[in-house]
């Protein structure tokens, strides 16, 4: 179970998915659930000079103050609603400093994925990224479009072997634990018929087994001739998934970037909620 869970907020109009979700996991895990909220000022406001720049300082400061205190009302009354014990942290560092560095005192953190349509949200430039990377905590990412009833009733997990693959399996016990279902996604390569990737399935069926996860299933597919992001969410719909769990940037950052990525490609595409690991 986790134990303590925490969700970003902010004044964007998917905050409130994210609050319900959140609610709805801590609530199955009887957990602790503490309210992130971060502040970012666009630097568009700030064009003026002299007394015109401090003057569209102190209204934008106004205005999030205001919407500060009105996401904490609507997260206090949620939460007592609910039965959910809260606490509500805040920061005016950047939004994914702030959110990494509250997060490091909960099991796992929640996140929305990003919206550029979404200018009230409090995020920056690759927030979620960011978060990824600096928080030291696994990531739930939840899509900008949809309604999730259950999260990690079915659950599909990406494995290659690597590091992050097998951290993201280790973070999500807790969530697998309560899993009805468990499949996991490997990407057919030259090396599939090796009999050393039989025996390392082996002993991934026994560690889930000896855990506690439901019966492992397992699943190939060719990813050589596609995007690998739309691999895995293809099998996500196949499988009725209705969480991922995978590791985050295998590779260096740079290399995410220039090449893609099975990370980027879900971030972009992602159709149900994802938990990352790095």
């Amino acid at each position: 179970m986790f134990r303590r869970i925490a969700v970003h907020l902010d004044n964007g109009v998917d905050c409130r998915r994210r609050i319900d979700l959140a609610l709805q996991m801590a609530k199955a895990h009887d957990a602790h659930l503490t309210g992130i909220f971060a502040s970012y000022m666009l630097p568009g406001y700030f064009y003026d000079e002299g007394g015109l720049w401090a003057r569209s300082m102190d209204i934008i400061k106004e205005i999030n103050t205001k919407g500060r205190a009105a996401v904490q009302e609507a997260f206090s009354q949620a939460a007592a609603q609910a039965g959910v014990a809260v606490s509500w942290r805040q920061g005016d560092d950047t939004p994914a400093d702030c959110v990494a560095r509250h997060a490091r005192y909960s099991d796992v953190v929640i996140v929305g994925q990003e919206n550029v349509y979404d200018i009230e949200a409090a995020t920056g430039n690759d927030f979620v990224a960011q978060t990824l990377l600096a928080a030291g905590r696994p990531v739930i990412v939840v899509p900008s479009v949809g309604k999730f009833e259950t999260v990690g009733s079915r659950v599909l997990y990406c494995w290659n072997g690597s590091r992050e693959a097998a951290r993201a399996l280790a973070d999500a016990a807790p969530l697998l634990r309560s899993a009805v279902a468990l499949r996991t996604l490997t990407l057919q390569d030259a090396d599939a018929g090796n009999p050393a990737r039989q025996a390392a399935y082996e002993d991934l069926a026994a560690y889930c087994a000896s855990h506690g996860f439901a019966p492992l299933e397992s699943e190939t597919r060719d990813a050589r001739a596609g995007d690998i992001g739309d691999v895995i969410l293809d099998t996500a719909a196949d499988f009725g998934a209705d969480c991922i769990v995978m590791g985050a940037y295998g590779h260096s950052r740079a290399r995410q970037w220039i090449l893609g990525g099975a990370t980027r490609s879900l971030l972009t595409a992602m159709t149900v909620p994802v938990l990352f690991s790095h």
